[in-house]
C-alpha cells in the first residue's frame, strides 16, 4: 500500500469536525515524537479518537480499556506528539486465550488513529515497528491478531507480515419485516415505517432438569466452570479465549458503554454454560449474541442457550439478531439451525505468531472458536447502553455507501 492509498482510504473525520485539521499543512513526520503510552496521554485521547474515529468516549472508558485489564504483561500501545499535541495512537489490548488448554496472553490490534494533518505512511510505520519491537522483545507473547478492516487489509498482510485465517466473521437472523426492508433499502426512514416483530413466551423443555438465571457478575463458580469447560478438540476448536471470572467480569460487567446481559445455566447448583447479550439499535433494533460457551459433550445446553437467546430478543422488539462465531463451531451450529445465515463481511481476522514451535495452530480457521464478545470489538466507544442508540463510526458510515463498500471490499478481497 502506497503513501496515497493510506491518506484516500483512511477514515475521514466526523461530520462537524473543522475544517481546520483537513485544510492544514500535513505535519513532516520526522517532527513526531513517538514514545509509550502512559496514563499522562489519557486525557488526550478521548479527543483524537472521536476526531479520526467517530467514537466517543469517556476518560474512565478509555481508562478501563486500555489500563484495567486483569491479563495485561505490558503496555502494547504507542502514541505519537507533534509538540504538545497527540496526534497518533496505535497499539494492542491483551487477550488470554486458550491455546491446547494452556494460558496464553495474546494481544489484539485497534483503534488506530492518527489525526488526519499528521497522517504519513512513514509515521504509521515508524508506530507500527516501534510496536513490534515491544512484542519481539516479549517472550511470553506468542501471537497476535487483527480484525483488520479492508482499507487496511495490504498494510497489516504486506507491511505487519499478518497471515489471514478467517474471511467471514457473522451469522444473521432477520426476525420482522423492519429488518428486510432496512436490509435491503439502507433507509431507515423507510424502516420505521414498518411493523416491528411480536414478543413471544419461551418456556425450557422439559428434558432440562436445570434454570436459567439472570445474573449481575461472574463469581468464583465460573472458575469451576471454566475448568471443566476448557477442554480444546477438533469440534470446539484449539483457539479460543479464556473465560474465567476473572476475564468474564472485565469483559462484561466494567465497561460502561455496554450493558449487557447476562445469563447462566445451573443444573444441581452447577453452572454448566453462560449466554450474553446485547442490543443497540442503529437502522433497526440489532440484537447481538456476545458470547455463549458451555461444558463439552452438552449440546443440549447451546441448544438451549441459543434458543432462549432469539426469544429473548423477540421480546425485547429486536428486528435482526447478529453472532460473530465460526459457521461450524458449536455455536455456528446451533444457529444454523435457527435459520441464521453467514452473512459476508468486510472484515477478516489475520494473524502474527512471535514465536517458534507453534506449528500452524494459529493459521487455520478450523482451529479458531471466536465470538463476538470475546474480542475488544464491543468495546469501541460507539455502542450505546442496552436499548439505547448507537453512533456509527467513521468507517462503518463509510461503508453504508455502496461505491465506497464496493471499492472497499473489493481492495480487501484481492490484497491489493
Amino acid at each position: 500500500m502506497s503513501e496515497r492509498e493510506y491518506n484516500s482510504h483512511s477514515p475521514s473525520s466526523p461530520a462537524g469536525a473543522t475544517d481546520a485539521i483537513s485544510t492544514a499543512v500535513k505535519i513532516n513526520p520526522k517532527e513526531v515524537d513517538i514514545r509509550i503510552y502512559s496514563r499522562e496521554d489519557l486525557a488526550k485521547l478521548p479527543a483524537l479518537l472521536e476526531s479520526c474515529l467517530g467514537r466517543r468516549s469517556s476518560q474512565s472508558w478509555v481508562e478501563w480499556k486500555t489500563f484495567n485489564s486483569p491479563y495485561q504483561i505490558q503496555m502494547m500501545f504507542m502514541v505519537a506528539y507533534h509538540g504538545d499535541d497527540l496526534v497518533g495512537f496505535i497499539g494492542a489490548n491483551p487477550v488470554p486465550f486458550s491455546l491446547d488448554g494452556e494460558l496464553t496472553v495474546v494481544y489484539q490490534h485497534q483503534d488506530t488513529a492518527i489525526r488526519e494533518d499528521a497522517r504519513n505512511l512513514r509515521l504509521l510505520m515508524n508506530m507500527i515497528d516501534k510496536l513490534e519491537d515491544r512484542f519481539e522483545a516479549h517472550p511470553d507473547i506468542k501471537l497476535t491478531y487483527s480484525i483488520t478492516a479492508p482499507h487496511l487489509r495490504s498494510l497489516v498482510t504486506k507491511r505487519m507480515k499478518y497471515t489471514v485465517v478467517w474471511e467471514n466473521l457473522k451469522m444473521v437472523k432477520i426476525i420482522s419485516l423492519r429488518g428486510f426492508v432496512s436490509k435491503a433499502t439502507r433507509s431507515k426512514a423507510l424502516a420505521s415505517l414498518i411493523p416491528g416483530p411480536k414478543g413471544k413466551s419461551w418456556k425450557a423443555p422439559g428434558s432440562m432438569t436445570g434454570e436459567i438465571r439472570q445474573i449481575d457478575s461472574f463469581g468464583p463458580e465460573f472458575d469451576e466452570f471454566w475448568k471443566n469447560a476448557n477442554v480444546p478438540g477438533d469440534k470446539i476448536g484449539r483457539v479460543f479465549p479464556w473465560q474465567d471470572s476473572k476475564w468474564l467480569n472485565y469483559k462484561f460487567c466494567q465497561d460502561e458503554m455496554v450493558d449487557f446481559l447476562k445469563y447462566a445455566y445451573v443444573e444441581n447448583n452447577e453452572v454448566l454454560g453462560y449466554v450474553v447479550l446485547n442490543i443497540t439499535k442503529l437502522d433497526v433494533r440489532v440484537g447481538y449474541l456476545e458470547s455463549l460457551w458451555t461444558v463439552p459433550s452438552r449440546d443440549d445446553i447451546i441448544e438451549l442457550l441459543t434458543d432462549f437467546a432469539l426469544h429473548e430478543f423477540q421480546s425485547r422488539m429486536c428486528d435482526q439478531v447478529s453472532c460473530w462465531t465460526r459457521p461450524t463451531a458449536p455455536v455456528g451450529n446451533a444457529l444454523a439451525k435457527h435459520g441464521f445465515v453467514r452473512r459476508p463481511t468486510p472484515q477478516c481476522i489475520s494473524v502474527k505468531q512471535g514465536r517458534e514451535g507453534m506449528g500452524d495452530l494459529a493459521l487455520k480457521e478450523e482451529h479458531w472458536n471466536l465470538q463476538r464478545g470475546h474480542t475488544y470489538y464491543t468495546s469501541l466507544g460507539h455502542l450505546a447502553a442496552s436499548d439505547g442508540t448507537a453512533e456509527r463510526p467513521a468507517i462503518a458510515k463509510a461503508m453504508r455507501d455502496k461505491a465506497r463498500r464496493d471499492a472497499l471490499r473489493a481492495k480487501g478481497h484481492t490484497g491489493e
